[in-house]
């Protein structure tokens, strides 16, 4: 019972002092970044009021502006002069031409009152003398055409026929989206349709006013940040074009305008808020920075703002707060780790006399184990320097063990020897099994070889030769048995079926061949290989009267052929063969149609070594000379069965015989044997 308390006094205040550090740890950390984590939710709550504050003003503001704008124009559209004057100028055939001219002339002083409150402070000259540009205000007749304008609007109208056409039918102001015009300037603008005088109903225009506007003068300044405690928020218009998002503002540090990005599925700040207005999150931008950002929706436009700033910004209070509860819990964890570790320590100088005593006993016992294994063992350094060799490889060699510590390998085992031993060690399976003459004697080993990662021998490398020279021998005797086999029932086949001898092998090395250049693995060309020399083997159970028959067989006498598939499934069913080869000779003769035998199988449920035996088998029977004929042309054979893929053969499988057979030159000589 002593020895026991002692032993539990030593071992268990470890432990439990361990326990306990650990749960502290975890603990302190789940609390504090509990903590962080609420401090962080509260400030992007108040980040959350304050984007949405903002976006709420800018679009409010680029929506009064719109507003103010339209009221604008539908005063000038509304102005009983210019109204007369259009009324007046569709029917100017039938109107006194110094009447008009006067009319004329009055709504040329409106225009110019008009565009002075725009920002146009240009003089008013009919269409004919007109400066192209990009902005300024125009009227239109009845049919669309310019009939004046301010100067530095563009002459031709023709890209914004179609907003002038959708403004004619139904008879309502048009916004013109933003577009980049030929100065590569922004422009935006509205048409508003223009009334006859008394016209109650509003339905048919005589004519419309046009107007173009420069964004940077009026919309852009209202996007800018006039904040002095942010330096990162930013106000973008973004509309949709198929599936981009183009920003038709500009974007920080780029002033090239309708910037395109593709429209990301909420992944990017503009997409997430062009397609959640109101909503609000933490996501990358268009830079690759962490911003918040949210979205509103502009009134009577397609365009919707975004409003964002820097996460890192916006959260560095936060962030600095959490550093700061890190660092100091750090510290505290620091400090009271120490105390445990004094304690371990006194603990731990307890049972060091215990574990040097255990560690003894280990090395004797591991001693004893090494010297009484049969297999060669030693241990090389990093230099392949001897560190440790058992007593059964030193007594291989001749040599003391003591002599040999510290001296490289080569001066041992030789250097050609010990070169292949060594880079044995490069196999990805740490195995390999290899021929060594070791004292002048040639034997074949499995040698197993392990990189050691700890301890003091940290990166040797310890080999285990296990001689394996009468196991391979007797390998080798059973492989040649099983081949000598297998060639004495392909050669019986062959004597019952004269008229198809060498089928086999000839099916075997154009199937092997098509394997290969379809990239199968070495398991599925042992497979494909026995299935093969195998496939014929059920024909020893039919008559050989119908196997050399020379006209065509009868309906009993096909089916009685048929069956030799069943009748090879049979006889190597009860083989332990390594790979499918009974099922692979099953499927041989069956179709991609499904109209083949026995099971009537069709596409992907027939095996793919199945589809390369089958047109194997078609290749060599058509190319083969038999007693009763002639072996046809190999180019002849492939085009015949290039003409039966998909409904009989695999189409992948009869391109990698025509690509085989234009090489295989030694394939012709079957058409004379």
């Amino acid at each position: 019972m002593k020895v026991k308390n002692n032993a539990f006094k030593i071992k268990f205040p470890p432990v439990l002092a361990s326990v306990f550090l650990g749960l502290f740890i975890v603990i302190s950390l789940w609390l504090i970044f509990e903590y962080a984590e609420k401090e962080k939710n509260r400030d992007l709550t108040n980040w959350q009021s304050r984007l949405a504050l903002l976006a709420e003003i800018r679009s409010a503001a680029v929506e009064d502006l719109i507003w103010k704008q339209k009221k604008q124009l539908k005063k000038l559209a509304e102005n009983t002069s210019l109204r007369l004057f259009l009324s007046e100028y569709n029917n100017r055939d039938k109107v006194n031409e110094v009447v008009l001219s006067a009319v004329q002339g009055h709504v040329r002083n409106l225009l110019r009152a008009s565009a002075g409150s725009f920002g146009f402070l240009e003089n008013i000259t009919a269409i004919k003398k007109n400066s192209s540009g990009e902005y300024g205000l125009a009227v239109l007749d009845k049919k669309q055409i310019l009939v004046m304008s301010t100067k530095g609007f563009p002459v031709d109208i023709e890209a914004h026929k179609a907003v002038v056409k959708k403004t004619y039918n139904a008879a309502k102001i048009q916004v013109i989206d933003l577009y980049s015009g030929e100065s590569k300037q922004s422009v935006y603008g509205y048409i508003m349709p223009v009334f006859q005088v008394q016209d109650i109903e509003l339905i048919e225009p005589v004519g419309a006013v046009i107007l173009l506007l420069n964004p940077q003068k009026d919309l852009y300044p209202i996007l800018k940040n006039r904040q002095s405690i942010t330096g990162s928020d930013e106000s973008l218009l973004v509309r949709q074009e198929g599936a981009s998002l183009v920003y038709i503002s500009p974007i920080k540090e780029d002033y090239n305008l309708f910037h395109r990005l593709p429209d990301n599925n909420n992944q990017l700040a503009s997409s997430y808020a062009y397609h959640n207005p109101g909503g609000f999150r933490e996501v990358q931008d268009y830079r690759g920075n962490n911003v918040l950002v949210t979205g509103r929706e502009v009134k009577d436009t397609p365009w919707k703002l975004v409003q964002k700033i820097s996460a890192s910004e916006a959260l560095a209070e936060s962030n600095s707060h959490q550093t700061f509860l890190l660092t100091t819990f750090i510290l505290c964890v620091f400090f009271v780790a120490m105390a445990f570790v004094a304690i371990w320590r006194h603990s731990t100088s307890l049972r060091l006399q215990s574990l040097s005593n255990v560690l003894e006993a280990r090395t004797i016992l591991l001693d004893a184990v090494t010297d009484n294994i049969k297999d060669n063992i030693i241990l090389l350094d990093q230099n392949s320097k001897i560190i440790f060799m058992n007593s059964a490889f030193s007594h291989l060699l001749s040599i003391d063990i003591d002599e040999i510590k510290s001296k490289h390998i080569t001066s041992v085992l030789g250097k050609e020897t010990a070169e292949r031993l060594i880079n044995s060690i490069c196999a990805d399976t740490k195995t390999c099994v290899m021929s060594l003459q070791i004292d002048s004697c040639e034997r074949v080993y499995h040698v197993v070889s392990t990189r050691l990662v700890y301890g003091e021998h940290q990166s040797a490398v310890l080999y285990v030769l296990h001689d394996i020279s009468e196991l391979k021998q007797e390998q080798e005797k059973r492989e040649q048995l099983g081949q000598g086999i297998i060639g004495t029932l392909v050669k019986a086949v062959d004597m019952h079926d004269p008229y198809c001898i060498n089928h086999s092998a000839r099916t075997r090395d154009v199937a092997i061949a098509i394997a290969k250049e379809m990239n199968l693995t070495e398991m599925q060309l042992e497979s494909l290989e026995m299935a093969a020399l195998l496939a014929n083997i059920g024909k020893l159970y039919v008559p050989k009267e119908i196997l050399t028959k020379m006209e065509a067989l009868s309906d009993n006498e096909s089916k009685q052929l048929r069956k030799h598939i069943g009748f090879a499934v049979d006889i190597l069913s009860e083989l332990p063969f390594s790979g499918p080869v009974v099922d692979i000779i099953s499927q041989k003769s069956e179709f991609l149609d499904g109209s083949g035998y026995p099971e009537g199988l069709a596409g992907s449920d027939i095996m793919l070594e199945s589809r390369i035996l089958a047109v194997a088998n078609a290749f060599v029977a058509m190319a083969s000379s038999r007693a009763y004929r002639e072996g046809r042309a190999v180019k002849e054979v492939v085009d015949i069965l290039l003409e039966q893929s998909e409904s009989h053969y695999d189409r992948h499988v009869v391109a990698a015989l025509f690509h085989i057979s234009e090489n295989k030159a030694d394939w012709k000589t079957w058409q004379r044997t």
